[in-house]
């Protein structure tokens, strides 16, 4: 076994440590430890494991951090269980306070353990409870690593409160309530350090994608609860609370508490605060993100909660709080050489938990990616700096979970800041720009304000693409959903924003096609229009005063003329397509509309099952 850097910083912290008090020994050569003899050990331990070292912290910890008597710590107890009774389950360690309880019921993991073991608590700490004659007080779950950031150890651990829940079900039920964040002191009642800005005890800005992970999945399984609550409700329960809780980082003050967290409910009782209370101030944080961040009307955002109490119950809202508060979703974004780690965590939730609906079939990233490479928009966006000072306008107008946004975003930037030196023109114009837009670091997608655009009818879903958009680094502002804005088959003079200028409300009609109107403001089209889909009914009253085909159903075929309305001449467009359009004569109209207004480049046949298990439609690529 090789430690890794964190595991050998926290055992040299150990060491450090324990120079005087002698209450564990450690050989990191040879991956040795021993324990004092003043601890009350029931079997040998002298391996240095992974799991060990978190053990060996928390015992240097109880001992020379919070004062406990070494003499109250029993280690690897074990207990008579099954029948007959010949299984020997043992406890990783007891803290015993004075009399006949039991302070602490330990459970230690190795941190990368910590999320993926959770499962185990209920056979590991409350049926191993039951086998102990003490009055076990607080179950503990726990893993420490080394916050390279902070040069300390980092704790992690669920505080539960064994005298108030009995078994792991009625715990469960409860939302897994974890009554503290630290090690309590000289046996005082377990309160968590509440999360404060720019303090020892900010948010975790470090954090690795198989933590994230794990974190995923439990929060899914636990608020799924067994099929009480449907996957579409779980991913919308998700958007919500992390915009919630960016809007809470963007807006806390320093050395101001973080709102979106779960307190103690006093300095006296062993608890947490009133749900209610929770849910309620989670509600206006929530309301006050729609407003400011995604530009709601304050008589419609007041409106709306950030989690239906009748489909998923308030415990399962406060554990997702207890679970998401100490991650900072702002700052904690690129953890690890530049992996936009929350940015993938928000797609993964996309594409395992929501439900598609008819007509609604997200892209997978290798089709958007293919779609986006073949327009060479990356080529475009560097001859746009070079000769215009600017970028080109982009825009999906059916943007679904916004896909094709997101990997624009990502594809162009990465391009444009490789090829800085190589291909940008070197004047002060062109390197302004490109520092004013792609810099610094942290902030390389500012550009996206601008030039980036998106609608989608679906208000939730448009929410979720504002999120994911703002997780990967920006590009949140030109988002329109929601009734009256949100399709994208509106007139223009729809998609107005309260802050700012729309170029997609420009609007001026066109001789070359019978006066209609049109905006021709984008230079990059990229869609997957929903399929034969029911329109709205503000649609169905402006169809006949802006689509030639007014009189034509097929969704698809609208989103077709649209791109036309939407397009600069000389505009590219990459949009996925029913097969159909191209082979059947009722949509004879369409292909010769196409021929007409379009320079077609290529038609790329799709397999059978790319939108597999949805729909089985055959579908093609336009470019």
């Amino acid at each position: 076994m090789t430690f890794s850097d964190k595991e050998s910083k926290l055992i040299d912290l150990i060491i450090e440590s324990n120079k005087d008090k002698n209450i564990v020994d450690i050989d990191k050569y040879n991956k040795k430890i021993k324990y004092s003899s003043k601890l009350k050990i029931h079997r040998e331990i002298s391996k240095l494991t992974s799991e060990e070292i978190c053990r060996a912290y928390l015992v240097t910890n109880l001992v020379i951090y919070q004062n406990y008597e070494p003499e109250a710590i029993e280690l690897e107890k074990g207990y008579e269980a099954g029948r007959p009774k010949t299984i020997k389950p043992r406890i990783d360690l007891i803290l015993n306070e004075k009399g006949e309880d039991i302070f602490y019921f330990v459970e230690v993991k190795a941190f990368e353990k910590y999320e993926s073991d959770k499962k185990y608590i209920d056979g590991q700490i409350f049926k191993l409870k039951d086998l102990e004659d003490k009055k076990v007080k607080n179950g503990l779950y726990y893993s420490v690593t080394f916050d390279e950031k902070n040069n300390q150890a980092l704790q992690k651990m669920e505080t539960i409160d064994l005298v108030k829940y009995q078994q792991f079900d009625e715990w469960e039920k409860n939302g897994y309530p974890s009554l503290s964040n630290q090690i309590s002191s000289n046996f005082g009642k377990p309160k968590k350090n509440p999360y404060v800005k720019n303090s020892k005890n900010d948010l975790r800005k470090k954090f690795d994608k198989d933590e994230l992970n794990y974190v995923q999945k439990n929060l899914h399984n636990v608020l799924w609860g067994g099929g009480g609550t449907g996957d579409t409700d779980i991913f919308y329960a998700l958007v919500k609370l992390i915009l919630a809780k960016l809007y809470d980082e963007q807006n806390t003050a320093d050395n101001e508490e973080y709102k979106f967290q779960i307190f103690s409910f006093s300095e006296d009782k062993n608890d947490l605060e009133d749900p209610d209370s929770a849910y309620d101030r989670i509600n206006t944080i929530y309301r006050s993100a729609l407003v400011k961040m995604l530009n709601t009307p304050k008589e419609k955002a007041d409106q709306l909660y950030v989690v239906d109490q009748e489909k998923m119950g308030l415990s399962k809202i406060i554990y997702a709080v207890q679970t998401l508060e100490e991650y900072s979703f702002m700052e904690g974004r690129r953890s690890y050489d530049g992996t936009d780690l929350l940015g993938d965590f928000f797609e993964s939730i996309i594409r395992d938990g929501f439900k598609q609906t008819k007509g609604q079939f997200f892209t997978h990233t290798n089709i958007v990616k293919f779609i986006i490479y073949a327009l060479q928009v990356d080529n475009l966006s560097i001859e746009k700096i070079n000769d215009e000072n600017k970028l080109p306008f982009f825009i999906d107008p059916s943007a679904g979970s916004g896909t094709f946004l997101i990997e624009l975003m990502k594809i162009i930037t990465e391009s444009v800041k490789k090829d800085q030196k190589n291909k940008l023109k070197q004047n002060n114009n062109v390197r302004n720009f490109f520092n004013d837009n792609f810099m610094p670091d942290d902030n390389e997608n500012k550009w996206a304000n601008e030039f980036i655009y998106g609608v989608e009818n679906n208000f939730d879903l448009g929410t979720a693409i504002k999120v994911n958009m703002i997780l990967n680094g920006d590009g949140n502002a030109n988002i329109f959903s929601g009734d009256g804005k949100g399709d994208g088959l509106l007139p223009f003079n729809n998609y107005d924003k309260q802050n700012g200028v729309s170029i997609l409300k420009k609007n001026e009609k066109d001789k070359n096609y019978q006066d209609k109107f049109v905006n021709k403001s984008f230079d990059v089209i990229v869609s997957n229009p929903p399929f034969s889909v029911d329109l709205s009914k503000d649609v169905k009253q402006t169809l006949k005063d802006n689509f030639l085909f007014s009189d034509k159903r097929n969704s698809e075929n609208l989103f077709i003329e649209r791109y036309y309305q939407l397009l600069k001449p000389k505009g590219r467009m990459g949009i996925v397509l029913p097969e159909s359009v191209f082979d059947t004569g009722e949509n004879k109209y369409i292909r010769l509309f196409l021929f007409r207004y379009f320079n077609l480049k290529a038609i790329v046949s799709l397999p059978q099952l790319t939108f597999a298990p949805f729909t089985s439609t055959k579908t093609s690529v336009f470019l």
